[in-house]
């Protein structure tokens, strides 16, 4: 005979409820009666770690199961644990139509999951730091659940909790006005602290704007990052600023942590001044810097999720370090960073100490380090207004010492000045009389010099016509004379002739340069080069020789052309004169530049030392005993070159050739 319908019902109904409270004999439940009172659950429950973090909630509801929770006998404290915990609450009420709350004040808690069983099953409902709003069933800074109380005014729970934060929390229960009451505290709390970090940013913000102070600009960074990661970490920014971005809590919080070691670290540098006051203590910043980017990419790549706590917590203690160092050494700012950061390291280990499970999660080790960051910002940010106010009162004093130096120096300048003064009008007069001497004396020289030119020139001139006729008699005795030894003579005199002959031309030469009116006119290059080559076909070796000539096309060129011709004959003869035994060449190159023209007459020849290269411009300087040679060609080549406002320049070296270099100028209009 088969069971009625509404049997077959019932049985698999009363087999899920026993399933579901099978556990009810081992587990005492927790007693829910006073209203007034926030009721700690973490020693009335139970908990099971899943290090595998695969357990589901059908495993963890099954009969088999529930001897694997074991019972907590003392507050949660579990640090960095990397496993996922099971916690399991079994709480009853004597007023069902009360409403209760099971709340997790810990908002750093990444994932969170209720499972709370009823007649109808299981009612899941999510939390956590990672998730956005919409998916909780009540919106909260903390984890809520609204308890369901079965008909024997009992409730069970099962939560799971999984992340990599850091699982240090409580577990409490509360009834709705109760709840709604401590909601409305922390909230007041909140905001004030919120309320004077926002102040604090701006009234350095318009501090910074109006006196420009790199320290301002670095604390207001501070600031803003002191303020993410307090907002993010307390939950108010994923309720309120991205409640369905919960990913910005990652970044705003932990991530933060990295940066505002960075700022304050440089922060620390230039309001301390620790170069001057500690090298060490400046290095070990400069450190925390680099190892604020380590931090920050360790955390970023869920590496080491608590690398950010852990340099928060070091850079702390550095930073209250290298205040009593440079109070030590005389810094005397450093008084109100040490007061400033000791508050905040106290709160700050207690919060490190209590997220590593060494504390547990109380009033003080979750919010003194939020009394000591309030603290430290608002007396950093009157260090760095006594800062400031000492520093302009050393400048204003150092002004007033510059002023009054200034007045002191303006005084003895002034002395100085009049006794300056009645010297120089002493040496004015003197020199004035000195002036009038030199002007006597140079006008007794130029007329000397001119009555010394005009001799040159009576002299040179009345010598030629000997000199002519002595050279013909020698060509006519040379034709009529057979004996050897009396040509050999008469060459020699011939030689020597010619030779007072090539003087005579070169003082005729240079009393001409002296006096000679500058005339402008074109030069034609290629016309001048090839007259001064055949100028000198006479010569003994002139026919051995080989000419390069290297003229650019198109070259417009003005200026003397009397001196430029002197120029470009001298260099020749020099070259053509001296020239060597073995393929000897002349290469004369003429170039423009941006203000004139480059001329360079180059030869393989006997070149000149280094020794005799300084003199070799100098009047009947000869550096080689060559019986050609009058030592008037470069001097004549220097005065035309000095005369055209230019510079010459010589690369010469003994046996393998020499390389004059000329720089003209364009000649002026009006010369």
């Amino acid at each position: 005979m088969l069971p009625p319908v509404g049997f077959k019902i019932l049985i698999p109904l009363v087999h899920i409820l026993l399933l579901l409270n099978c556990d009810s004999f081992s587990q005492t439940p927790y007693l829910l009666a006073d209203t007034a009172s926030i009721h700690r659950l973490d020693k009335h429950i139970e908990i099971f770690i899943d290090p595998t973090d695969s357990i589901s909630i059908d495993q963890v509801v099954s009969s088999s199961f529930q001897n694997r929770f074991q019972p907590s006998k003392s507050n949660l404290t579990f640090g960095y644990m990397k496993s996922s915990i099971w916690l399991k609450v079994k709480v009853k009420t004597i007023a069902p139509k009360l409403n209760w709350y099971l709340e997790i004040p810990a908002p750093f808690l990444e994932y969170v999951d209720f499972y709370q069983s009823s007649e109808n099953g299981l009612h899941h409902s999510s939390s956590g730091y990672y998730r956005p709003q919409h998916v909780k069933d009540l919106s909260h800074t903390g984890h809520l659940l609204s308890l369901r109380f079965n008909t024997d005014s009992m409730a069970t729970v099962y939560i799971r909790i999984a992340g990599r934060s850091p699982k240090t929390f409580p577990l409490y229960a509360l009834e709705k006005e109760r709840l709604n009451a401590k909601t409305r505290v922390e909230d007041l709390w909140y905001g004030i602290f919120f309320g004077i970090l926002i102040v604090m940013f701006f009234y350095n913000f318009v501090i910074y704007l109006s006196i420009q102070q790199t320290n301002y600009l670095l604390y207001i960074c501070t600031i803003v990052c002191t303020f993410l990661i307090f907002v993010s970490a307390s939950g108010y920014a994923g309720k309120f600023l991205w409640p369905e971005n919960p990913g910005l809590n990652y970044y705003s919080g932990r991530l933060t942590l990295g940066l505002i070691t960075a700022f304050l670290s440089v922060f620390t540098i230039r309001f301390l001044e620790v170069r001057y006051y500690s090298r060490v203590m400046y290095y070990v910043l400069v450190s925390m810097v680099i190892l604020s980017v380590l931090a920050t990419i360790l955390v970023a790549t869920d590496t080491v999720s608590s690398a950010g706590n852990s340099l928060i917590t070091i850079s702390t203690i550095v930073y209250l370090t290298t205040g009593i160092v440079c109070s030590l050494k005389g810094n005397k700012t450093a008084i109100y960073f040490i007061a400033a950061w000791a508050l905040y390291i106290i709160g700050g280990l207690l919060l490190t100490l209590r997220n590593s499970g060494v504390f547990d999660f109380n009033f003080w080790t979750t919010h003194f380090v939020e009394f000591g960051a309030m603290l430290e910002t608002i007396v950093i940010a009157f260090a760095l207004g006594d800062h400031y106010t000492r520093l302009r009162k050393e400048k204003e004093e150092a002004q007033l010492m510059t002023l009054k130096l200034r007045i002191e120096a303006t005084d003895k300048l002034e002395i100085k000045v009049k006794e300056r003064t009645e010297e120089l009008s002493r040496t004015n007069e003197e020199l004035h009389t000195t002036l009038e001497t030199n002007k006597l004396q140079t006008k007794i020289i130029e007329d000397k010099n001119a009555e010394l030119d005009a001799f040159f020139y009576r002299i040179s001139h009345d010598l030629k016509g000997p000199i002519s006729s002595l050279l013909g008699l020698s060509y006519l005795a040379k034709l009529d004379i057979s004996d050897p030894r009396a040509l050999e003579y008469i060459e020699k005199q011939h030689a020597q002739v010619e030779r007072l002959n090539s003087i005579i031309r070169g003082l005729i030469n240079l009393t001409k340069l002296n006096h000679a009116a500058l005339q402008k006119e074109k030069i034609d290059f290629r016309r001048m080069i090839d007259d001064c080559i055949l100028s000198f076909n006479a010569f003994p070796n002139f026919g051995r020789i080989t000419f390069r000539k290297d003229i650019q096309e198109d070259l417009e060129f003005y200026t003397e052309w009397t001196l430029l011709n002197a120029i470009l004959q001298n260099l020749i003869e020099n070259a053509i004169k001296y020239s060597g035994e073995q393929s000897p060449y002349v290469r004369i190159a003429i170039h423009s530049f941006s203000k004139g023209i480059t001329i360079e007459v180059e030869d393989n020849g006997q070149g000149i030392s280094e020794e005799h290269q300084p003199k070799i411009f100098e009047m009947f300087y000869r550096a080689t005993q060559n019986e050609n040679g009058t030592g008037l060609g470069l001097y004549i080549l220097k005065r035309s070159v000095d005369r055209l406002k230019g510079n010459i320049d010589i690369s010469s070296k003994l046996g393998v050739g020499s390389i004059f270099t000329v720089n003209l100028p364009q000649m002026a209009e009006g010369v």
